[in-house]
């Protein structure tokens, strides 16, 4: 099989949150990184008297996790406040995200409702000079994948 020439690199991300699984923030300016997590498949094996092998049966899967980093800033609509509102209520969240950008015919993944489970407050160095970011765990059910319109 001839080699790939369709990679693609991480600069046209497109990433949303939503409070509600309908109107979507791009936080696109304010993520570096998005890490799913989970979503393994239950695996069961059972062994026989009569075999060397196991009889492999596949179950349902569990929940996905994704870890997402942001800048932190201070504005009433940015990903620290939402994230926090969000985790401190208890409150659902959304999360999509388009790895090739948002053009027509790119791949669109969407997450289920679920929650922010970790606390998305920033961590901070005195020695860096690097800008203060602060990174989230959202757990969800599933991630649809659907194409851009």
């Amino acid at each position: 099989m001839a080699q790939s020439t369709g990679g693609i690199s991480a600069r046209n991300v497109k990433i949303e949150g939503s409070v509600n699984g309908t109107t979507w923030t791009d936080i696109s300016g304010f993520a570096n990184s998005i890490s799913p997590d989970g979503g393994d498949r239950d695996v069961g094996e059972e062994y026989t008297f009569d075999g060397d092998t196991p009889i492999v049966t596949f179950g349902k899967r569990k929940s996905l996790k994704l870890k997402v980093k942001v800048l932190y800033t201070e504005g009433a609509s940015d990903p620290f406040e939402t994230a926090r509102a969000a985790y401190e209520a208890n409150s659902a969240y959304y999360i999509r995200y388009s790895p090739n950008g948002q053009s027509t015919g790119t791949f669109l993944l969407t997450s289920s409702a679920g929650r922010i489970v970790t606390p998305p407050y920033p961590k901070m160095e005195a020695k860096a000079g690097d800008a203060v970011t602060l990174e989230f765990t959202f757990q969800c059910a599933s991630i649809a994948k659907s194409t851009n319109a």
